[in-house]
């Protein structure tokens, strides 16, 4: 691996796009992992080497000592006990995936239990306490889980629920009552739904920028659709989009010069918006006929990446071949 040396300690090639990082931060150096990616070894950048010594070498073995040494490259060496790089890297997953773990009805990727995914956060968290740099990080976790529905016909859920119940009287924290989410919107999502009354004299669809809307607020495969329509002397520029597992989020659309809020939904579940437009928005070239949708509270409207497609294509991939695979976490195995 390769070590560079600037305002910051640079072990290895940090991952290229936000989508694909998963981090853990460490006592003065944080982790990131590709997880489209299958090396075990994460890259590094450490700020602050006196506090990252006290444990880097659980992660990088006796390399640790090059890079902390001055040495330009390394080998991670294969043999060793790997079980704290291991844990580190469980937890930086599973805050990838409450992050960006693309469930959609569309491409079937189902979503993610958050009640797992915060016990199996807590408990990966725990094993890793004395490196963390937040001294709060196991506790404010804990705080997060909701009761597992148990006894299961999963052992490996009931042994998560016992750990985890174990973990809370430890550290003195009350878990929270659980909650039902409601993913009504999501599920009928897949059944799709009518057409738009008038005649759409324009149409067409934009994929969504995973980075402009709160994770799970959309369906992250399902494009969002528009439509300019001519209905009772008037044009209307009419948007839709199918709903993610946790739906909710303020949203809104830009078409051209054109802001459409998205605070409808149709009878097939679908969140809708329309706005009155002027007959010149049919006069625009096709390279403006882009719909960006994002949440006006999160993020702000970006021009696309040209690259994105691809990438959220394999990370998509990526996520169904997590479930129910060995290598994955309980997180990922058990999503439905």
């Amino acid at each position: 691996m390769r070590v560079t040396r600037g305002a910051d300690l640079a072990v290895g090639d940090w991952p290229t796009s936000p989508e694909v990082v998963a981090l853990l931060e460490g006592a003065g150096a944080v982790l990131a992992w590709d997880v489209l990616a299958d090396d075990p070894v994460p890259a590094a950048r450490v700020h602050d080497p006196e506090r990252a010594s006290e444990w880097l070498w659980e992660v990088y073995g006796d390399a640790a000592d090059a890079v902390l040494g001055g040495a330009e490259e390394v080998d991670v060496p294969a043999a060793g006990d790997w079980r704290v790089r291991d844990a580190c890297r469980r937890a930086a997953r599973l805050t990838w995936a409450e992050a960006w773990w693309p469930a959609s009805v569309t491409a079937g990727v189902p979503a993610l239990d958050p009640a797992v995914l915060h016990a199996e956060l807590a408990v990966a968290l725990s094993t890793v306490e004395h490196l963390l740099d937040d001294p709060d990080a196991v506790t404010r976790a804990l705080a997060s889980v909701v009761p597992l529905d148990v006894p299961t016909t999963d052992p490996e859920l009931d042994a998560l629920a016992e750990r985890v119940a174990a973990l809370a009287e430890d550290y003195g924290v009350r878990p929270r009552p659980a909650e039902a989410p409601s993913r009504r919107a999501f599920a009928l999502a897949a059944g799709g739904g009518g057409g738009t009354a008038g005649i759409t004299a324009l149409s067409g669809e934009s994929d969504v920028d995973w980075a402009l809307v709160p994770h799970g607020a959309v369906d992250a495969v399902a494009p969002a659709r528009w439509a300019v329509v001519r209905r009772q002397g008037r044009t209307v520029l009419e948007v839709s989009v199918v709903p993610g597992p946790s739906p909710g989020a303020r949203l809104a659309a830009r078409f051209g010069d054109v802001e459409v809020a998205l605070d409808g939904v149709d009878a097939a579940g679908r969140i809708t918006g329309a706005a009155p437009v002027s007959a010149a928005v049919l006069l625009l070239p096709p390279d403006r006929r882009v719909l960006t949708v994002h949440a006006p509270d999160f993020a702000a409207p970006a021009a696309p990446d040209p690259d994105a497609p691809a990438r959220r294509a394999a990370i998509v991939a990526h996520a169904r071949s997590r479930i129910g695979s060995p290598t994955a976490t309980l997180t990922e195995r058990t999503a439905r």
